[in-house]
């Protein structure tokens, strides 16, 4: 398996963080510098890769405690992801990039149900949300990347080949939203690296 599993499964953690919504601790942790820790040694510093974690710095640069960026970064996960006059920008959930205006609960949340029920997981603590919304596809990833090699496939097979292709979808609504809720078009990015380098 890839030597760098550790790096990538702490660093999936945090991107997991950052898509269930903000919250005061995870501010924190990006004022103070902590929450790009992860992604020091993960990263290979490329250009591409240096200019996104400068993005991410950037657009929460400024703020003058943790409670005034969460109130902006949870006012833009709101009108993102959630609920807004104009309609929502980009949901969290597979189903919904099927095809155009799929509803919610379609194969893909289904084919999660039956990934968990296959490794005997419960989803009893997700029960609020789908099953394919994009926090619990990386639980279930990172837990696939925490077991013995033999499933190391299954991990890459299922970063790859699920969740890169709607992820890049995600992306391509969020380009573009402006100001601090770039926060979450940048992060979506740095999660598609990170994704790109599970590999079997």
């Amino acid at each position: 398996m890839n030597q760098n599993r550790n790096e990538i499964i702490k660093a999936l953690q945090s991107m997991c963080r950052i898509f269930w919504g903000p919250d005061i601790k995870l501010c924190s942790k990006i004022m103070t510098g902590e929450f790009f820790h992860p992604f020091d040694s993960l990263l290979q510093k490329s250009h591409e890769e240096q200019q996104i974690m400068d993005n991410i710095k950037l657009v929460t640069h400024g703020f003058n405690s943790a409670d005034t960026l969460f109130e902006r970064l949870d006012q833009c996960y709101i009108d993102l992801f959630i609920n807004s006059r104009d309609g929502i920008k980009a949901p969290l959930y597979e189903s919904c990039y099927m095809y155009e205006n799929a509803p919610m609960m379609g194969k893909p949340a289904l084919d999660m149900m039956d990934r968990f029920k296959s490794k005997e997981l419960s989803m009893e603590h997700r029960l609020h949300e789908p099953p394919d919304h994009i926090a619990i596809e990386l639980e279930y990833l990172f837990f696939l990347l925490q077991e013995e090699d033999v499933l190391s496939g299954e991990a890459a097979s299922f970063a790859n080949k699920t969740m890169l292709p709607w992820v890049k979808l995600i992306i391509q609504r969020l380009e573009s939203v402006s100001g601090t809720c770039k926060f979450y078009y940048f992060s979506g990015n740095l999660l598609i690296f990170i994704l790109g380098k599970i590999k079997d």
